[in-house]
Parts: structure tokens; C-alpha cells; sequence
């Protein structure tokens, strides 16, 4: 009995199957199924990479590749991409916003109807991520207002124009402990930007600080600081010069820069030489691909052309010829897009991938360079958290360097620093805090 039982079972399925195409009709998909999709997300690139098996089936027409912006006012998927050869199963979804949330989905379109001249989809799963997004932040004491932020030995230091001592925290955004470069108040100036004290740290991990101290009815006072890597005062010196405004350290040479002279010192605070150099508004200086590198605002006077800001790399101390310029001129009044800097406040360089983030202040955004053209940018205005940052407000600023007279007005400040993993860390000044992003 088992062999006739057999016999009729196999006949049986014959027969359903034969019914199945019957009802189905010549036409009918014969897909296997949806496309299985992952997503890989580069920073270093700002794309999305998201690649997928291939789907087989004669009524096979084509795959569209959609996007969703989670982040958006009004959150809906686009079309973004459409490949007809069935083997082609990659796409590069370049130039992404970084810190936003990012979901995808690929349909794969096929043809139905008697004469296949309908057709239908099967979507996959959605594949979801992004590029820097917010991970933490913290608050600084009442009134600091950061504007220079740096990481050395997993410890981030944080100066402000408000306040006379470094105030330093793990990565977590705990406090482990406040160094006092001076009691008096800090003597900023507004040129492109605000300049209150700056920082560096050598190799052996000394904190230089220079600042300008702050006397009513006289001359604000230049003075840089060292301190130890355990936080010991070493020394105070003034500075020959009008106002003090940056500091670099490259190898054991000190660079200080004030409104139209470098000077060079050893590490003991010993006077080396000294460099003239061109009156520009130089909002930040560090030390990039073997050179200095300067945040420019044009002044109108000079022979650049320029109608923006540029980063400039130079190629002597002198700062007569240039290596390397980043940025580019609006293309109109309104123009606030890509690439454009507005009152940029300061820089970071990812040595690793040659990048560079930049603190666009007048733009209220972070924007993202690589091998001097744009790559993304994120933030906007406010008080929220991740990503809204207040680049703009009120501080109080030195009118006359004779008289030493202030008063407070509107300025733009602003920084950034990037530690050894890539994580990025910016001074959003006038929210009074710092705001972490990932690599």
C-alpha cells in the first residue's frame, strides 16, 4: 500500500502545483524574495554605502533606492537612486548631513499582469544610521563662556572669556580639576572674532596659557603662563607686545602670535626670534601639514580678493606665500551654502584623513573639509541639545588698548578639538557649555 500511496501523493502535488501557475498566469514575478540590505556608514567619506543580495526573476524591472531624513520637519522616504540591471547591487549615497539620523529601504520592482504591463514591488527592511551624531554634553561654570577647548592625555581643557582659570574634565564630562592662570579678569578683543586666552600642551604634556589681563583706566597686561601635567604653576611671564592672541607649539618651538608679530620661545619661556607679520584678523592658529595654518578674514585692504574667510596654509613664518587656501566667495548676498565660512572662530584636523572641521560661527554650523573641498557640515541655531549651538552673544570686549575701556556688545566665538579616537568636542560658547560628537 505504501507504493500507491506515494503515487497518489506525488500526483496530488502535481496537480496543485499546475493549478497554482494556472491561477498565477504566465506573467507571474518569480522573485525570490526582497532584497536583504546593509548600510555602512563612513565618516571619513560622509556616505552611506549600502549594498544588497541580487533578486532573481524573469518580471524583474528595476531597484529604487529610497531615503528617509528621520530628522526632518516632515519626515518622508525619496527617491534617490533607481539601477535596472539586476546585478547592480550597490549604491553610495555620498555627501550626507552629518549628525542626523538616516533611514533607507530598496524596492524591487517588478512586472504583473497578463501582458506585464502593470507592475508591483517587494521593499526590504529598513537599514538605518548616520555620521557624528551627538553623544553627550556638558555645562561649564556660571558665565565661562568657552571658547577654546583641547585634548591632551584623554583630558579636555576647556578655557572662556569669562574666567581666569582652565577648567579641565574627562571624557565623561566630569570635573577633575580647575587651574588658575589669573586672578584678575580676562581682556578680550573682538577682531573677526572674540580673542580671550588661548592654549597649547608640548609633548611632555605643560599647559601654555597666554591671556591679557585686564586694568581698568590702562593697557590690558599680555602674560602667558606654564603649568606641569599635574597642574603645578611653573611660571608667569609678560610678553612684549600690544595684545596677545594665539599660541603654537610644534616640537619644542613656541610660537606666540599678537595683532602684527610672531615671536618664537623655548620651552623655558626664553626669548628666540621674532617674525613680522601681516595685520590680518586671524581668528584661530595651528600648527598644520608642517606649516602654520591661519583662519582669515578679509579686510578689504589687502591684495587676496577674497570676499570670505579663508583658511590659509602659509609657507614660511613671514606669511608671504601661501600653500594651501580653504573656503570659497559667496555667490551672492544671500548665499549661505556649502563651503562658504561666515566669522569662522576656530579649527581641528584629523591628521589621520587629512580633514579638517571648522567652527563656521557667522553660519551657526560645523563644516567638514577634505583636501581643501567640502565634504558636511551640522547645527544650527538654539539652545537645544545635539547640534544647536549659539555662536553669537554678548561679552564684554576691550574698546581702546590705551585707555583699556570696555563694554559689552555682540560678538561671535566659538571652538572645537577632536581627541585621539576622532571624537569631536566643541565650545558652544554662548550656550555655556561643551557638546561631544562621535567620530
Amino acid at each position: 500500500m505504501a507504493a500507491p500511496q506515494r503515487r497518489i501523493g506525488l500526483l496530488l502535488a502535481l496537480l496543485l502545483q499546475g493549478a497554482s501557475c494556472a491561477l498565477l498566469g504566465p506573467r507571474s514575478p518569480g522573485l525570490d524574495g526582497p532584497p536583504r540590505v546593509t548600510a555602512h556608514f563612513d565618516s571619513e567619506l560622509a556616505s552611506a554605502r549600502l549594498t544588497w543580495n541580487r533578486v532573481r526573476g524573469h518580471d524583474f524591472l528595476r531597484y529604487t533606492v529610497e531615503r528617509l531624513h528621520v530628522d526632518a520637519f516632515d519626515p518622508a522616504f525619496e527617491a534617490i537612486a533607481e539601477l535596472t540591471d539586476p546585478k547592480d547591487t550597490i549604491f553610495v549615497d555620498k555627501g550626507i548631513t552629518a549628525d542626523r539620523h538616516y533611514q533607507y529601504r530598496v524596492l524591487a520592482y517588478y512586472a504583473i499582469g497578463k501582458e506585464g504591463d502593470k507592475e508591483a514591488h517587494l521593499a526590504s527592511e529598513l537599514v538605518e544610521g548616520g555620521i557624528h551624531p551627538f553623544e553627550r554634553e556638558w555645562d561649564l561654570p556660571p558665565g565661562f563662556l568657552p571658547t577654546r577647548v583641547l585634548v591632551a592625555d584623554d583630558v579636555i581643557s576647556v578655557l572662556g572669556a569669562g574666567a581666569g582659570f582652565v577648567v579641565r574634565f574627562d571624557r565623561e564630562g566630569q570635573e577633575v580639576g580647575r587651574w588658575r592662570f589669573t586672578s584678575g579678569l580676562n581682556a578680550c578683543l573682538e577682531t573677526a572674532t572674540l580673542d580671550g586666552p588661548s592654549a597649547a600642551v608640548d609633548d611632555d604634556g605643560n599647559l601654555f596659557v597666554v591671556h591679557n589681563v585686564f586694568e581698568e583706566g590702562s593697557t590690558p597686561l599680555p602674560r602667558w603662563t606654564k603649568f606641569d601635567r599635574q597642574g603645578q604653576l611653573l611660571w608667569t611671564k609678560p610678553l612684549e607686545t600690544v595684545f596677545v592672541r594665539h599660541i603654537v607649539i610644534n616640537d619644542e618651538r613656541i610660537f606666540i602670535e599678537s595683532v602684527s608679530q610672531l615671536q618664537q620661545f623655548d620651552q623655558d619661556g626664553n626669548f628666540v626670534a621674532r617674525f613680522p607679520v601681516p595685520p590680518l584678523m586671524v581668528s584661530s592658529l595651528r600648527w598644520w601639514q608642517g606649516s602654520l595654518a591661519a583662519l582669515v578674514e578679509p579686510l578689504g585692504v589687502d591684495n587676496s580678493g577674497w570676499l570670505a574667510p579663508r583658511l590659509v596654509t602659509y609657507a614660511g613664518f613671514e606669511r608671504a606665500q601661501t600653500r594651501s587656501v580653504l573656503g570659497r566667495d559667496p555667490l551672492s548676498e544671500d548665499d549661505r551654502g556649502a563651503g562658504l565660512l561666515r566669522r569662522p572662530s576656530d579649527f581641528a584636523v584629523d591628521d589621520a584623513s587629512e580633514r579638517v572641521f571648522i567652527v563656521n560661527a557667522g553660519h551657526d554650523r560645523i563644516e567638514v573639509f577634505l583636501d581643501t573641498r567640502f565634504l558636511t557640515r551640522w547645527g544650527q541655531r538654539g539652545a537645544e541639545d545635539g547640534g544647536h549651538f549659539r555662536f553669537r552673544g554678548k561679552a564684554w570686549v576691550i574698546d581702546d588698548l590705551t585707555s583699556g575701556t570696555r563694554h559689552q556688545r555682540e560678538v561671535v566665538a566659538g571652538g572645537i578639538a577632536l581627541d585621539r579616537d576622532g571624537s569631536i568636542y566643541v565650545a558652544d560658547t554662548f550656550n555655556n557649555r561643551i557638546q561631544v560628537f562621535a567620530p
